[in-house]
């Protein structure tokens, strides 16, 4: 289990933005995608011999699948490595990227011209199809100026709707606090009011927001729930001195102030909620669909019983946002991106993906693999429904191309620490990230030229 969950937790943290990092530096990558050609050309249906090198992690793309679909394609040869920025950084430089990339969807991949357009392939493909291929994978799509909509240009591997929330409701018994509506979404204030009403009835950690892994998904959430913008029309400028931005700002104060649950003034020892919510000393847990997967521990047995999962939160439109969306995507260098791509169909949506979703730590990409998701136990078939419902309302966050998530989440973290201690308002906190991020912002705009 632990593996596992700490797997979750690189993904979250850092999977979205490991290639932003190296595509800050190439400034002089070649911008123009591969032809994609159709999937039928693919020399890895034909004879002649072909090799296709797979940089990924070796926990998530495992011998046992390379050798499946080597006997499947005698004439391919898959040459994986294990991912590595820096070998990555240094293959991209030279020209000679590997064929398929682990990755978390960013603006700045798209917009460095580093990504292969999908559109053709995916409109050939009888496994990965536009039709099949749920809302979630919008966040490997760009316009040219927005992530969200247009072309794509990667596939997620496995996904949550991580601001859904898991509740042991054995704890809300005794207490007079009602546990969380599983099929409508509470809103953000009522949440804090429910775990103030727990703490006050004794229950030790009523919320976790697994804080430690960054809140600036949950910030950018609470603005974009009430029609609020997180940057300019360019992307070139934060704005949050709105009343937007200040109303989350307040709510992640005032949850900081009442003690209700984590955050950097007060960690916990695992940096997860996991441990504690298996316990059963923590009330609810904002994470997504894949935290059901701790529940198959045997120490998890007795909460299990107990446990449910409820809709995100909102401030006003229902949007359910994804914090990671790891997945691969194809360098636009690849020497053959047909066979590429054949490969990634397979991994994305064929045995490899079915398997996935069988052991249920992640939502498959792809609607018509739900039927493979566990649902033995009450639990897996309520959080199985409820996140098939979920997933309507995913909705990809802002993403500038001129910053990283791991920037913001550094600044937001201080600044709201700051906040808690007394030490700002919700407004000079607003202004303060703000400033900070409009520096990083137009360093990151002349970087990318």
């Amino acid at each position: 289990m632990s593996n596992l969950t700490m797997s979750r937790r690189f993904r979250l943290a850092t999977g979205s933005l490991a290639v932003a990092g190296t595509a800050l530096v190439l400034a002089s990558c070649s911008s123009g995608a591969s032809d994609p050609g159709t999937s039928g050309d693919s020399g890895a249906s034909g004879d002649e011999p072909v090799t296709v090198t797979v940089m990924y992690k070796s926990s998530e793309f495992t011998e046992d699948m390379i050798a499946a679909y080597e006997a499947e394609h005698p004439n391919v040869t898959i040459e994986f490595i294990e991912y590595d920025e820096t070998r990555l950084n240094a293959m991209m430089t030279a020209g000679d990227p590997p064929d398929i990339v682990r990755s978390g969807p960013n603006s700045n991949l798209f917009a460095k011209g580093l990504a292969t357009n999908l559109d053709e392939y995916i409109a050939a493909s009888d496994v990965l199809t536009e039709e099949d291929l749920l809302p979630a994978n919008d966040a490997w799509r760009y316009d040219g100026t927005t992530r969200g909509q247009g072309s794509y240009y990667g596939i997620i591997k496995d996904w949550s709707p991580d601001a859904t929330i898991w509740q042991n409701e054995a704890l809300f018994e005794g207490t007079g606090v009602e546990p969380l509506d599983t099929t409508e979404p509470i809103s953000w204030d009522e949440l804090l009011e429910k775990a103030i009403a727990l703490k006050d009835s004794g229950v030790e950690y009523p919320l976790g927001l697994e804080w430690g892994w960054g809140i600036t998904n949950l910030l950018q959430t609470m603005i974009v729930q009430q029609g609020g913008a997180v940057y300019n029309d360019d992307l070139s400028e934060a704005t949050l001195e709105t009343p937007e931005a200040e109303r989350a700002i307040q709510w992640l104060i005032d949850y900081g102030k009442s003690g209700v649950g984590v955050t950097s003034l007060n960690p916990l020892p695992d940096g997860q909620d996991a441990p504690t919510f298996i316990a059963g000393d923590m009330a609810m847990t904002m994470d997504g669909y894949w935290f059901g997967g701790n529940l198959q521990a045997d120490e998890a047995t007795t909460v299990a019983e107990t446990t449910t999962m409820a809709p995100a939160p909102t401030f006003g439109e229902r949007v359910s946002p994804i914090f990671g969306g790891v997945g691969a995507y194809i360098p636009s260098g690849s020497d053959d991106p047909a066979a590429a791509w054949d490969v990634l169909e397979y991994f994305m949506g064929g045995e490899p993906a079915a398997e996935r979703a069988q052991t249920g730590w992640g939502l498959p990409i792809l609607e018509s693999l739900w039927e493979e998701l566990p649902s033995e136990q009450p639990y897996q078939e309520q959080a199985k429904e409820a996140a098939l419902v979920e997933a309507e309302y995913v909705k990809p966050l802002p993403d500038s191309p001129y910053v990283q998530l791991s920037q913001w989440d550094q600044i937001v973290d201080a600044e709201i620490t700051a906040g808690i201690k007394g030490e700002k308002d919700a407004a000079q906190v607003a202004s303060s990230i703000q400033e900070q991020m409009n520096t990083l912002l137009a360093q990151g705009k002349d970087q990318l030229g």
